[in-house]
């Protein structure tokens, strides 16, 4: 019997069993290449509840905060030539409560955080984000508009 054919075979089985471990561990780590990450990690700011950054109405500045995902909204495409009603700039809406909402009457446990790319978030989710409080505001809400600059996902959905 040939023991290069055994060899080989054994070194192309040990190949085969670490591309399949490779594979397996990068799913269970939640791991999404489906998505793409357009924002960086959290960044070292003061960290405020929701309710906080509400209350005490900061009219300018970066912090962190939490929340689970509990509305995601993306403005629909505009077909090409037609005249459309210009809608809201893509954002999702966080909680410190894990729910879904379907309107924008936010409590002072809600907050609207605008976004390039919603497609990366996940709704009952839980995440931490750096935001930054803009210097106008589009919105009803209390405070001036805020703006995901990253994030971090806490837990995954409890939904």
């Amino acid at each position: 019997m040939d023991y290069k054919y055994i060899w080989l075979f054994v070194i192309i089985l040990v190949i085969l069993a670490g591309g399949v471990y490779y594979f397996l561990n990068n799913q269970q780590s939640g791991v999404d290449t489906a998505v793409n990450r357009t924002y960086p990690p959290l960044s070292n700011f003061a960290f405020y509840p929701i309710h906080e950054i509400k209350q005490n109405k900061f009219s300018s500045g970066t912090y962190n905060t939490e929340g689970y995902v509990a509305e995601i909204y993306t403005c629909p495409p505009c077909p090409k030539g037609k005249l459309c009603v210009p809608c809201m700039r893509d954002n999702i809406v966080i909680s410190e409560n894990n729910q879904i909402l379907e309107t924008y009457i936010l409590s002072d446990k809600e907050m609207i955080l605008f976004a390039d790319n919603t497609k990366q978030f996940e709704l009952g989710k839980k995440y931490r984000f750096s935001i930054k409080i803009l210097d106008y505001k589009s919105t009803n809400e209390s405070i001036n508009d805020l703006e995901i600059i990253g994030y971090s996902l806490l837990t995954e959905s409890l939904l």
